[in-house]
């Protein structure tokens, strides 16, 4: 009788599909608080990939053009924006953003450690409602 092991699944496989399954856990929920959205003073605000390129061309536009304004479309409705309030709001956004990342990134080294604990899943992660910058 031949017993074909060739098939069979190591310790080393079954702890490295593991990791990969946090590392995909982690990037998913960095993507769920990424595009969760943000409040900035009492205006909510989109934050998904989409809204996030709309905003970055607005404050492009505003950049090139310090008299740009907008009609911004919220979850409440229209709101006027000048030049400095477009900007503002794109460095909060990418702001908040970043912050999802940076989190993202604590969590993968805390699992490269092996501090890593599925509580950590849901702890740290911006909570949506921040202040706007200062214009400058």
């Amino acid at each position: 009788m031949n017993i074909d092991w060739s098939g069979m699944i190591t310790a080393e496989q079954l702890a490295e599909q593991a990791r990969q399954s946090q590392v995909a856990a982690i990037a998913a929920r960095r993507w769920q608080a990424e595009t969760a959205g943000i409040t900035v003073n009492g205006i909510a605000i989109d934050t998904g990939r989409d809204s996030q390129a709309l905003i970055t061309g607005a404050a492009v536009s505003a950049m090139l053009d310090p008299a740009y304004s907008v009609r911004w479309k919220t979850p409440a409705g229209f709101i006027d924006l000048e030049g400095q309030q477009i900007i503002a709001m794109a460095t909060t956004v990418r702001a908040h953003v970043q912050a999802c990342f940076d989190r993202e990134a604590d969590l993968l080294e805390a699992l490269a450690d092996g501090t890593f604990a599925d509580a950590m899943l849901e702890e740290g992660w911006p909570d949506g409602s921040l202040p706007a910058p200062a214009a400058s």
